[in-house]
């Protein structure tokens, strides 16, 4: 077995700048991390009591209610239990659950546990309301004109083309939350699906991710598309919070463990409320680079999977321990940059349990062409780069070898679940 190379932090600093070079990040917002409200029995009353009131309003009263309760959709989105939610949402019948759809879309939206096409549903007619304020802004940035003004501007008209794709169905939102740094697209179809497909993007992924021509939804889309025919998928692309973005700065890059970590409580929540709306299907989760100590810290908060796919993955902290009862894959080219950091920490930095370290791993090849980088420290940095992007690619010219084997992995996980 390959082991992962620890190297000086020096070596961290250097695949940083490589990275910058190539690949400039696009930082987010952070999260806005409000800690939930403890679930005691007054506070459990008080949801529930208003979930009934909810289901039992017009629109009109609906309106009326969030009018004199300033922050209710949020609190209901913090208080408020998957499993709850599901049994509020399916004792609705189809036309009150409906008007919930049009009237309050940012909760149905984004409320774990309630039916996924219906979420999807609701994230369309958000998407309208949002679109009406980006072309608000984009009416008063044009109309100001200043230099300082263009990266706003860009930044408008890129969400602006891609909420037109949400409102038009060609994108199906399961979470949008771009204040929070969090984000899920869905594919396929989960009234018919054998099986679940989580794929996490790791350093420099943002919501402007999703947006741009290359998106990070490429990987899960071809396995929606590809799927054995027997087996059809549903997958999630999830950016449960802000992730690291590439800087020089050892405290605020991907080196930085904490970042991943703290994303990785966010996973857990997003995987449990996937879990009880889509109840019985095995589950595999995708992590790319620093996307694998996202998946790490989720089964620290709970989180279980059938199988966890470590892609050019940094591994996780120090102490880790995998999950009794999950079967763990990873593959990474000989050359990959994130062999930098993998079996490599101090405190906040690094990460101190390589990919292929995992007890119990199963070490895949990516079936890259390697040659041997010659030269300067940067050239084989760049084609470390190269080669870690690869491993998120949903392209089968490119990444074919490790598509099709997690397409082979999701079948093989439906007929054991079926069977």
């Amino acid at each position: 077995m390959m082991r992962a190379n620890a190297h000086p932090t020096a070596a961290l600093a250097a695949a940083a700048m490589a990275f910058a070079l190539v690949t400039p990040g696009v930082p987010v917002a952070p999260a806005s991390a409000a800690a939930p409200t403890p679930n005691h029995h007054r506070t459990h009353l008080s949801v529930s009591a208003t979930l009934a009131e909810l289901a039992s309003l017009d629109r009109a009263g609906v309106r009326a209610l969030l009018d004199r309760t300033p922050g209710l959709i949020a609190t209901l989105l913090t208080q408020t239990s998957a499993a709850d939610a599901a049994i509020w949402w399916a004792e609705m019948d189809a036309a009150r659950r409906d008007d919930l759809i049009r009237t309050v879309p940012v909760l149905v939206g984004s409320l774990d546990g309630i039916d996924a096409t219906d979420r999807v549903r609701a994230n369309r007619y958000a998407a309208r309301a949002r679109l009406a304020r980006v072309d608000e802004r984009l009416q008063q940035v044009s109309r100001r004109g200043a230099e300082e003004d263009a990266a706003l501007l860009g930044d408008l008209l890129l969400e602006r083309r891609y909420l037109t794709k949400v409102v038009a169905g060609q994108v199906r939102l399961y979470l949008y939350s771009p204040e929070r740094g969090a984000m899920i697209e869905m594919a396929g179809d989960p009234s018919t699906a054998a099986g679940i497909l989580l794929v996490v993007p790791g350093t420099n992924a943002s919501v402007r991710s999703f947006m741009v021509d290359d998106p990070v939804t490429s990987f899960a889309d071809w396995q929606v598309a590809n799927a054995d025919p027997g087996a059809p998928v549903v997958a999630f692309t999830v950016l449960a919070a802000p992730m690291p973005q590439i800087s020089l700065n050892l405290a605020s890059g991907p080196q930085n463990n904490t970042i991943a970590t703290a994303a990785g409580a966010d996973y857990a929540r997003i995987v449990k409320g996937i879990e009880v709306a889509l109840p019985g299907l095995p589950t595999l989760s995708y992590e790319h680079s620093a996307g694998s100590q996202v998946g790490s810290s989720a089964e620290m908060h709970g989180a279980r999977f059938d199988v966890r796919f470590l892609a050019g993955g940094v591994g996780a902290t120090d102490g880790y321990r995998p999950v009794s009862g999950t079967a763990y894959y990873a593959a990474q080219a000989a050359e990959d940059v994130n062999r930098y950091y993998a079996g490599f920490q101090v405190g906040d930095i690094g990460y101190g349990v390589g990919p292929e370290d995992i007890p119990g791993v199963i070490v895949l090849d990516p079936g890259y062409a390697e040659e041997q980088a010659t030269g300067s420290v940067g050239a084989m940095l760049m084609q470390g780069l190269d080669l870690h992007n690869r491993l998120f690619s949903g392209d089968g010219r490119t990444n074919g070898t490790v598509l099709k084997d997690v397409r082979l992995l999701l079948a093989s996980l439906a007929r054991g679940s079926s069977g």
